[in-house]
């Protein structure tokens, strides 16, 4: 799925989620500016937990559904991303 094609369904942001047992922390992140032919997968490698520090396979990246789902606010604050910065 590209950046553009998630637009069109309304959403805005992406979850990532630290797969660590031990973590699990999870932050939303803005992409509202990139361009619309990234692909999402491609922002795993992009964002390092500010927890404990994982990257890479670590991670997981998703699109934020309940923000499209309710009134386009996610619950959560979304900041842009930074690259290797931290997990949100």
């Amino acid at each position: 799925m590209t950046l553009g094609n998630m637009r069109h369904l309304g959403v805005h942001h992406l979850i990532a989620t630290c797969l660590s047992d031990a973590c699990r922390h999870q932050g939303l992140i803005d992409v509202s500016k990139y361009p619309d032919d990234t692909e999402v997968p491609s922002f795993a490698s992009k964002v390092v937990c500010a927890k404990c520090g994982a990257r890479g396979r670590h991670i997981d990246v998703r699109p934020e559904l309940e923000g499209a789902a309710t009134s386009g606010k996610p619950d959560r604050k979304a900041v842009p991303l930074k690259p290797a910065s931290g997990l949100y």
